[in-house]
């Protein structure tokens, strides 16, 4: 039994983990997910853009004898420093974690004598073995003592995202994390080619050359973007010793694509003018730049509909605006639909009160 400790927005976590992997998974908290197939870690989830960390199932018991249980799976931790988190409320307290270390017999250092959730970089920094205690569904006088195994590497993120030589903050917000949930959700982990047809800084592109896609297309109206786009991608392939594959960079307009086939598609298109709290807009404006995003992504849509083989995945962020004390759409799926591609599903990803919202739409060609 694996666990997944999801991020921000845990419907888009999950919507990615079950895209590269197959079997049921099973809510156990909030947030958490239980998972009884087999994974390979380096393949199945180092891949993961949305998950905070995993966890495999050691011990399952009684709650009444979670002292036992941990002091077991303990005994067969390498690691000195340790920390236990217990989201089965299972009421531990100092005097406990003092009889964990009697028990063991050995050295042992929790790094805190808290029990609640942990920083991630403290466990990773420490190389500390971490003991997560869960509750058991459907029973609740057991829970289930898990290690973590996995936890995202947060640093190597931010070093991504800041260090790339080439940067633009008006075309280039789009932060890694989310890049790679696009083009899981597009490629599903397999073999495929991936096309960004509003490439940018080439976050997409890049992701998508770090899970290994066999090919990647990109294309933009701005020179600029594609020479950048080139740049960030030579970096990451330098800084990750990436093996060289087929990439292919080429100026056009998002409604002519410079392209004959790809097998997916993965994008953060131009969602409009930067809204915030400075640039306020009035609501006939909004409506307007609304209607034109919906002419925009209405000739994408039929122009990529030529590009991809049947059952081919698209997935875009689509901008709806939220305010006045109103959500404005911009393209509506019933419109994509009937440019020919079926529905999968919506996710609303963005920081509350934020003036765009981003909708992460999963659609495939029909």
């Amino acid at each position: 039994m694996y666990y997944f400790f999801l991020g921000n927005t845990p419907e888009l976590s999950r919507l990615e983990i079950e895209s590269l992997i197959s079997g049921d998974l099973q809510p156990v908290l909030p947030g958490i997910l239980a998972y009884e197939g087999q994974l390979d870690i380096t393949k199945n989830v180092s891949f993961l853009g949305g998950t905070r960390k995993l966890a495999e199932q050691k011990l399952i018991g009684p709650k009444a004898d979670v002292i036992t249980l941990l002091t077991s799976v303990l005994a067969v931790t390498p690691n000195k420093n340790v920390a236990i988190t217990d989201y089965a409320k299972s009421g531990l307290n100092k005097g406990d974690l003092h009889q964990l270390k009697t028990a063991v017999n050995r050295p042992l250092r929790f790094v805190s004598m808290e029990t609640t959730e942990h920083e991630l970089i403290l466990l990773a920094h420490q190389h500390v073995a971490e003991l997560n205690i869960l509750p058991v569904v459907g029973d609740e006088t057991k829970v289930s003592i898990a290690t973590t195994t996995w936890i995202f590497d947060a640093e190597d993120w931010i070093h991504r995202d800041r260090n790339k030589p080439y940067r633009d903050i008006k075309r280039g917000m789009l932060p890694p994390k989310l890049a790679r949930i696009l083009v899981n959700l597009a490629t599903g982990g397999k073999d495929r080619s991936l096309y960004d047809p509003f490439c940018g800084t080439g976050t997409v592109l890049t992701e998508a050359l770090i899970a290994g896609v066999r090919a990647v297309y990109g294309s933009d109206t701005n020179p600029d973007a594609i020479t950048g786009t080139q740049a960030n991608l030579d970096w990451a392939v330098t800084t990750y010793q990436l093996p060289s594959i087929n990439v292919y960079l080429k100026q056009a307009d998002v409604s002519h694509p410079p392209f004959e086939s790809v097998d997916s598609i993965a994008t953060e298109p131009y969602m409009g003018p930067l809204l915030d709290d400075r640039n306020p807009r009035p609501l006939d404006k909004l409506k307007d730049i609304a209607k034109g995003l919906d002419k925009l992504y209405r000739g994408a849509f039929k122009a990529w509909y030529n590009l991809l083989p049947e059952g081919g995945r698209v997935v875009m962020t689509i901008p709806s605006f939220a305010v006045y004390g109103r959500v404005i759409p911009t393209i509506r799926v019933d419109s994509i639909t009937s440019l020919g591609y079926n529905y999968i599903s919506s996710v609303a990803y963005g920081k509350p009160g934020a003036a765009v919202i981003r909708n992460i739409t999963v659609l495939e060609k029909k």
